[in-house]
């Protein structure tokens, strides 16, 4: 045999390309701009929900009912979170972050500001107390609370009020994080162009335009929006990284690995064009997913498995990273709760439970292809008979 000819074997991780080139080049799209078969790591969360291929949460809302996924997916019907939804929306999210990638989160988002937060200074916060100032100063106390501010600190910069506290705070930060977090001129030219500045001035100029944005600007509240969490969300966030990494058996699981990384690869059966993003995924082939929830009581989580379709996600993400030459085999689910109690399990599925919900896969994979082919999205009855109940 010509040993010259041999090649060593080919590991599933050595198949990982990053999503950009050292240009900026998507790897994960062709010359056309199609969607390539792959395994990358580093894609933005919303550039993978962007990209033209079917992920679990579309074949979960799917297995709802057809009507389910053509609401969400096809239709213009929009509905707004409440801000509770929200708050709870972002703890996880940005739990998920500290957990897996402390790295994008630390020097990105700062912990909005609370009076808390000042606890050498005799704060002027209230509306009561800044009446109370603006009177021993003999200046109107009439207006909005804006106004009160704006009266006060333009009568006396110097005193401790809140608002120009927190304020200033925050625009420390955004100095901080524009000057030494814009990392590449493409980061750079993407913020000039998004924000409406000239990409033609130099990089000092471009970030001194940014950092010149006044607090009076949509613009400048945008950037707030961006990097300033909630208080709230903070804490929960923190917490969530703190009991999951006391876990023995959690803090194991998610190392040794890479985090966020997308996969795509095409169903033979259907040619559906499919993909997946693991929040961890160990260089031992053990996937796990990191679940922010209500509780980890064993019980209650298996009901949300049960109906949140966690078994149909696992079962979905190990047959794309098979397709891809990923041979994953252990899945586990690392749950976090931080609302009521902290605290942190780890739990796996029945094998009787992943061999059914294979089963299910691949007949609502079928069916989908079916629905996306021939646009019928009826509700529970392809018949569209009369129900007969007999309650």
């Amino acid at each position: 045999m010509n040993t010259a000819l041999k090649q060593e074997p080919v590991f599933w991780h050595d198949l990982i390309q990053p999503a950009y080139d050292s240009s900026g080049k998507p790897n994960f799209l062709d010359s056309t701009g199609a969607v390539l078969e792959g395994l990358y790591t580093d894609m933005p969360n919303e550039v993978y929900h962007a990209l033209d291929a079917h992920s679990s949460t579309g074949i979960k809302t799917f297995a709802k009912g057809r009507h389910h996924y053509f609401r969400q997916y096809l239709s213009d019907v929009c509905r707004l979170r409440t801000k509770q939804q929200e708050y709870t929306f972002d703890a996880g999210t940005y739990g998920h972050m500290l957990v897996l990638e402390p790295h994008n989160f630390h020097g990105n988002f700062m912990r909005n500001p609370t009076p808390e937060d000042f606890p050498d200074l005799k704060l002027i916060d209230t509306i009561p107390q800044l009446k109370e100032a603006l009177a021993n100063r003999g200046l109107a106390v009439s207006g909005s609370r804006a106004a009160l501010i704006s009266r006060l600190y333009n009568n006396d910069p110097t005193l401790p009020i809140f608002e120009v506290l927190r304020e200033k705070a925050i625009c420390e930060f955004l100095d901080q994080r524009y000057s030494n977090y814009l990392r590449t001129d493409v980061e750079l030219d993407e913020m000039a162009t998004f924000y409406g500045i000239d990409t033609g001035l130099s990089r000092d100029a471009k970030i001194k335009s940014i950092l010149a944005l006044s607090p009076s600007q949509p613009i400048w509240e945008d950037l707030v929006a961006k990097h300033v969490i909630d208080h709230i969300v903070w804490d929960d966030a923190f917490r969530v990284e703190k009991s999951t990494r006391a876990h023995p058996k959690a803090d194991w699981l998610l190392s040794d690995g890479f985090p966020e990384l997308s996969i795509i690869a095409r169903c033979p059966n259907t040619g559906l064009l499919l993909k997946i993003r693991f929040d961890w995924l160990r260089k031992d082939a053990i996937a796990v997913d990191l679940k922010t929830t209500l509780s980890t009581n064993p019980t209650k989580f298996a009901y949300q498995v049960r109906d949140l379709r966690y078994d149909l996600q696992q079962v979905f993400y190990t047959y794309v990273a098979n397709l891809a030459g990923v041979p994953v085999e252990h899945f586990a689910f690392v749950a976090t709760e931080y609302k009521d109690a902290d605290n942190c399990e780890v739990f796996e599925l029945a094998e009787r439970k992943v061999q059914e919900s294979k089963d299910d896969l691949f007949d609502y994979l079928e069916e989908f292809n079916e629905a996306l082919s021939t646009g019928n999205w009826y509700g529970h009855d392809k018949s569209r008979a009369t129900w007969v109940i007999d309650v």
